[in-house]
């Protein structure tokens, strides 16, 4: 997860709140989070709003475009996201936030990401030639094991991080939000 925020003390107090959950980078400017963005991949982009440069919502707007595979939360103080964040599609948490709130978010939000990566991945590995199915023309092909009754082959994969672990094991116990 990256963590972008211009005051050191958010930037400390966000990671120490995460960091037991997640591997957490911290920078504090969008333009240098861009220049890591390019270099490795993130489930997760934590973002401030209110940013000297660029603000946080413009940041995010670019991970987006970027990869449809990161999540983006924007953490602010401001009312001016308000107006800013119409259309947009990021999650938004408003300080001061209670730091459970924020490690579920953070968890829900980079579990998804996950998911989504994992989504593209298999339908990379059912091929790329293109649509297939009814709506390609071809023949429908059912998704149905041969002998419904038995068990499947294998059972579920475990998580493939801490998050995933976290997220599976501790949302029951920390209850709806």
């Amino acid at each position: 997860m990256l963590v972008v925020d211009d005051e050191e003390r958010a930037l400390r107090s966000i990671a120490a709140v995460l960091s037991t959950d997640v591997d957490v980078v911290t920078c504090s400017s969008a333009e240098h989070a861009l220049k890591l963005l390019e270099a490795r991949r993130f489930h997760l982009v934590c973002s401030d709003f209110l940013m000297p440069g660029m603000k946080g919502d413009e940041l995010l707007r670019r991970v987006s475009g970027m990869s449809v595979y990161t999540s983006c939360l924007l953490v602010t103080g401001a009312d001016e996201y308000i107006r800013s964040m119409s259309g947009s599609h990021n999650y938004v948490i408003l300080k001061p936030f209670d730091p459970d709130r924020l490690i579920g978010i953070v968890l829900q939000l980079s579990r998804l990401a996950e998911m989504k990566r994992s989504v593209h991945s298999m339908a990379d590995s059912l091929g790329s030639s293109g649509p297939t199915g009814a709506a390609a023309g071809g023949e429908m092909v059912s998704c149905e094991p041969a002998d419904a009754g038995s068990p499947p082959d294998s059972a579920p994969a475990p998580p493939t991080s801490r998050f995933g672990a976290r997220a599976a094991a501790g949302s029951a116990a920390r209850g709806p939000r």
